[in-house]
């Protein structure tokens, strides 16, 4: 006998020829695409001000550390794991490769001019977007060299097993098998 279609009626489920209607849940609305979160908000809201005090007061330094975070400002905008761990990972090797030339700024001339001579040469940039790039290398690289040496010390440790079991089969025979 071919199977007939289910039809529903007001939430009710009815297969012909099979007695009873059952209750449907109702499908559940689509979901809505995230929001940023208020600890994004804060964290942005706190970024813009220590930049704008900086521009105030170290407008060369500033305009630097604008183009040397452009890394940890888009993984801040693509991170959507609950614990931000890619912002986590690129953000501190990020500022670390950025910080050399700041404080080079800093203590030397402090002008525009030394800014735009950082950022014409190729190793600024290399070392800047390297680290960065370092950063993301790490977040999706970690979890599948983690997820390998626990494999591997799970295998391990199964093949002691084994071999144990099979230690204590040979010394007191099959009824330990199980």
């Amino acid at each position: 006998m071919a199977r007939q279609p289910a039809s529903r009626i007001g939430g009710v489920k009815a297969v012909p020829g099979k007695g009873t209607p059952q209750a449907v849940r109702p499908s559940a609305p689509a979901p809505r695409p995230a929001a940023p979160s208020s600890g994004k908000k804060v964290t942005l809201a706190l970024a813009v001000v220590a930049m704008m005090v900086l521009a105030l007061l170290e407008r060369p330094i500033c305009l630097f550390m604008v183009f040397a975070l452009v890394p940890t400002m888009v993984a801040w905008l693509v991170d959507d794991t609950p614990g931000q761990s890619l912002i986590r990972t690129v953000a501190p090797l990020n500022l670390a490769s950025s910080l050399p030339f700041a404080i080079k700024l800093w203590h030397e001339s402090n002008s525009l001019a030394q800014v735009f001579t950082f950022l014409s040469q190729t190793y600024t940039w290399v070392a800047l977007y390297g680290a960065a790039l370092f950063g993301w290398a790490l977040y999706y690289l970690a979890p599948a060299v983690i997820t390998t040496l626990v494999a591997r010390r799970i295998e391990r440790a199964r093949t002691a097993a084994r071999d144990r079991q099979a230690a204590l089969k040979d010394e007191w025979g099959d009824e330990v098998e199980t």
